[in-house]
């Protein structure tokens, strides 16, 4: 910053003592040069007029209640610029506020520069009812206070008409204390700031702003302390880049029931997703008091921001409760508004909304510890993509207001006995499912489930070498289970998938009862809806109906003897039971 001059002097008839080594007469015709280089008091009264640059170096500003600091324009106070030890202590009373303002005859913001708190600020400086207004000229880049590298403590204080933000902070700086405090009236952002900082904003402030994509400005950088809180503000946090969860020793970041935290465009928070490193997000609000995760934009759009990451580095104490997520998915096609990666995560009263891709996508090592509750809406693509081994980890209670339902991704399931839970949107196989492990492995499907294949997908159980596999799909009456195809309603086609393969592998005991299976037998012409190898007298298949195979309805070879109890066939191509 340019070296300026400034011109002190009191309002009053008196003369004071600025510093030890001099006496300044109130009436002053030429400016004076002067750095505060001793301790040094502003009295109760008077008027301070600053013009230029005033330098406390070294030394301690006492400001007494009652006290008005006016700046002509482009002037600025900078405390510890080059010595250590310096400091304001500015301390105003409800009835005696210490105020710091413009010179001008009709004031506007931006009128004078700023308030810079450099490393050379002691932690003992205290600002209480203080109000500060029409500055923040010095850039757009800057606020009316200023840290650089600085730890000081607000209380009771009031920014406002600010030409750019109320406060700036670097990522070396942070709040001592900030409670009770009021910003309004900024250009910016309330307060910029960094993610280790942000849980210094204390309790009692007030930030308003007439627009919604103005708030607590949190930059991209690392969040590395090991527990601490973002307390519930009266305006959004935004977080503007990738803010990164992750300490070596782990970090965990609490969000605090009734909070907004918003994203711009592209911005995302990475937990846990560098090697070694560890983090834990827990974001719990309450029935009265929900948690928002949404876009910072004044007019929201699906995909504003990208996501939220958790990594394999993700502790599995991560919680999301009472949470709302929207506007999000703009990462890519391919993973959703949370994206979960080689972790585990709890997940329960939740609502996903408005997302480009998924609300919800898992890859092959992930997994729900606990899943209940959650509503889905208006999501591009599936709700939830996750992969078979993991399906049983979606819980009950949640509703799906859309179109596709959850999307199982191939892999291989080798669970010991897990269960489908009944949900109200369809389960998607996509590619080929296998269900086998060496020691047996058994897959349920709950009453009233929906199994739908995409265009060439199918279950294989005990399909390897000395593997073994069980599925058990027990419907009723009233909740008969459905294995058909993904085609969109209305344009189904017999053969759209493959088939459900009872192999070699197939343990005693599996078996379809009260079962729909339609418009498969795609992989061969003979195959079928249900195609038996090898099985023995292992499979029971009773109360069910085969119809609209593109080959067979069922298709056995001659070391497979089924029972079949009261098995409807009807429009498949081939024979309805077919022995090969």
């Amino acid at each position: 910053m340019k070296k300026l001059s400034f011109v002190l002097f009191v309002a009053t008839i008196l003369t004071f003592t600025c510093c030890d080594s001099l006496d300044i007469d109130p009436i002053i015709d030429n400016p004076v040069i002067l750095d505060i280089k001793v301790n040094t008091t502003w009295e109760t009264g008077k008027t301070y007029v600053i013009d230029g640059r005033l330098n406390i170096d070294g030394a301690i500003l006492t400001i007494e209640p009652g006290v008005i600091v006016k700046f002509k324009e482009g002037a600025q106070i900078e405390v510890g610029s080059s010595s250590t030890g310096s400091a304001i202590i500015a301390i105003g009373t409800v009835d005696q506020p210490i105020l710091f303002t413009s010179n001008a005859a009709i004031p506007s913001a931006g009128d004078w520069d700023a308030i810079f708190f450099h490393s050379g600020t002691a932690s003992t400086t205290l600002l209480t009812y203080c109000n500060f207004e029409y500055g923040g000229g010095y850039s757009a880049y800057s606020g009316i206070i200023d840290l650089d590298e600085a730890e000081i403590s607000m209380e009771n204080c009031t920014i406002k008409h600010s030409a750019a933000y109320g406060i700036v902070m670097d990522a070396q700086s942070k709040f001592k204390s900030f409670t009770n405090n009021a910003i309004s009236n900024t250009v910016n952002h309330v307060i910029q700031l960094y993610p280790n900082a942000a849980h210094t904003i204390g309790l009692g402030n007030v930030f308003t702003s007439t627009n919604p994509s103005i708030g607590i400005l949190v930059k991209a950088a690392t969040y590395n302390l090991a527990e601490e809180t973002w307390l519930k503000q009266t305006v959004s946090y935004i977080i503007d880049g990738t803010m990164y969860l992750q300490s070596n020793a782990g970090s965990i970041l609490n969000i605090q029931e009734g909070n907004t935290i918003a994203f711009t465009n592209g911005s995302q928070i990475e937990v846990g997703s560098s090697s070694s490193t560890y983090g834990t997000l827990k974001a719990i609000g309450t029935v009265a008091n929900p948690i928002l995760f949404t876009s910072s934009a004044t007019s929201k759009t699906m995909g504003d921001w990208d996501g939220i990451f958790l990594e394999d580095g993700t502790s599995n104490n991560s919680e999301f409760a009472h949470c709302t997520f929207e506007y999000g998915g703009g990462y890519s096609a391919y993973v959703g508004m949370v994206d979960l990666t080689d972790c585990s995560v709890i997940i329960n009263n939740c609502s996903f909304t408005n997302s480009a891709t998924y609300g919800i996508s898992l890859n092959d090592e992930s997994y729900f510890v606990s899943f209940d509750n959650n509503t889905f809406s208006t999501c591009i693509n599936h709700p939830i993509k996750l992969y078979a081994n993991y399906a049983h980890t979606v819980g009950t209670g949640n509703v799906y207001n859309s179109v596709l339902g959850i999307l199982v991704k191939a892999d291989i399931y080798n669970q010991a006995s897990e269960t489908w839970k009944k949900q109200s949107c369809a389960y998607y196989i996509d590619g080929t499912m296998y269900i086998q492990s060496a020691t047996s492995s058994e897959l349920i499907i709950e009453a009233g489930n929906k199994i739908l294949f995409t265009n060439g997908s199918q279950i294989e159980i005990g399909s390897a070498s000395s593997t073994y596999g069980k599925l058990v799909a027990v419907g009723t009456p009233a909740e008969r289970i459905l294995f058909s195809t993904a085609a969109p309603s209305g344009s189904a086609t017999a053969g759209d998938w493959d088939c459900i393969f009872f192999e070699s592998g197939t343990s005693t005991g599996s078996i379809l009862d009260y079962c729909d299976v339609s418009f498969g037998g795609g992989y061969s012409s003979y195959s079928g809806n249900i195609d038996l190898t090898k099985t023995g007298t292992t499979v029971t298949i009773s109360n069910c109906t085969i119809t609209d195979s593109e080959s067979h309805g069922i298709s056995v070879d001659d070391k497979s003897n089924p029972t079949l109890l009261n098995v409807t066939y009807a429009n498949n191509v081939g024979t309805d039971y077919y022995v090969r």
